[in-house]
């Protein structure tokens, strides 16, 4: 059973959000957060924060978003060139309080898990997602990205949406908001939402192309 903890090591990626009950591949390489993974490996919880720094114009901002996702190291694998290659299963978003760089040069947080202690529960979720997965093959087709569409609909209706949100070209702040929608199903419904506007912008530039 996880038990929330109020410090973990945190590593900030932007672009990568983790959620709940999802897995989460690493290709880890840097030195310091080679040192994080084995901190992490010598603990009882192997957990390790996954948040996105703030963008500001562009650019990358020294702050970080205040809501992540702890996972715990559930694989690990240690390959040529010192690199490690790691699987987090996502258990609980955070509030991220405070953090600071320790003396091995890795983030380490305080944080308050609190405001998201349904993400230890199955959310009862009453409609399926098969809105969700016809405009999936729409903005897979208008972005020209290949897919095997009998995958998605194999896909289990539960956390498709944070399956989604994961693994698809959003912006960052999109992946961002998505993170901190409580509710699946609302996630859900956002996703949709976004999914539709960038087909629906891309048949208007179709139209006028034409």
């Amino acid at each position: 059973m996880y038990k929330p903890l109020k410090q973990i090591p945190i590593f900030p990626l932007q672009g990568v959000v983790m959620f709940p009950n999802t897995y989460l591949p690493l290709n880890i390489f840097e030195p310091r957060y080679l040192k994080m993974i084995d901190k992490a490996l010598a603990t009882e919880s192997r957990l390790i924060g996954m948040i996105q720094p703030m963008v500001v114009k562009d650019k990358l901002d020294a702050s970080f978003h205040k809501v992540g996702c702890a996972g715990k190291i559930i694989k690990f694998e240690e390959v040529e060139d010192n690199r490690y290659l790691i699987t987090l299963k996502g258990l609980s978003r955070f509030n991220l309080i405070k953090e600071k760089t320790n003396d091995e040069n890795f983030k380490v947080a305080e944080i308050d898990s609190s405001n998201f202690v349904k993400d230890l529960q199955k959310e009862k979720v009453k409609e399926g997602f098969g809105n969700l997965k016809t405009a999936l093959k729409k903005y897979f087709h208008v972005k020209d990205i290949r897919v095997n569409t009998e995958i998605i609909d194999a896909c289990k209706d539960y956390n498709l949406a944070d399956q989604i949100a994961m693994i698809c070209p959003l912006d960052s702040e999109e992946k961002q908001l998505l993170l901190e929608t409580l509710s699946i199903t609302k996630r859900n419904a956002l996703l949709l939402s976004i999914i539709e506007s960038y087909t629906s912008e891309a048949n208007i530039s179709e139209v006028i192309k034409h």
